[in-house]
């Protein structure tokens, strides 16, 4: 049993060693949606409109990615975590939320409703607005 202690020690030093890098190394992905790829690009109203008609396509075809959206702001409100923007629809009362991350240090930037905008967020899905995270501006 002695003689196979050091093996084991050396055994379990590689396993730590292997999950600290492996959590711990560089990431592979890029770090924020700005340095990823666009995958799909459309109009505010669009984007609304496909899931209203067939929310589960629609989620087939832009829930999780990279998409870029363009449109008008109807709305704008400042929360604890980041800013949301509201982008118009034929719905008066729902749209496209467009959610900021806010980050320390960052000023936080102001839009105008009416004002036109291009944003790159991930599609989170839909719960009365179609959920757009992690936006940054276009």
């Amino acid at each position: 049993m002695k003689k196979l202690l050091p093996l084991f020690l050396v055994l379990a030093l590689l396993v730590v060693a292997f999950l600290f890098f492996r959590g711990n190394g560089p990431s592979t992905s890029p770090a924020t949606i700005s340095e990823q790829p666009t995958e799909l690009k459309v109009e505010a109203a669009q984007l609304f409109a496909e899931f209203i008609q067939d929310e589960t396509g629609a989620n087939e075809k832009y829930l999780n990615k990279i998409t870029e959206v363009t449109g008008v702001v109807s709305t704008m409100q400042k929360g604890e975590n980041g800013t949301s923007v509201k982008l118009r629809t034929t719905d008066p009362a729902h749209g496209v939320r467009c959610r900021f991350d806010q980050k320390p240090g960052q000023s936080e930037k102001k839009y105008e409703v009416g004002q036109s905008v291009r944003f790159k967020c991930l599609c989170s899905g839909f719960v009365e607005d179609v959920e757009m995270v992690q936006c940054v501006e276009r």
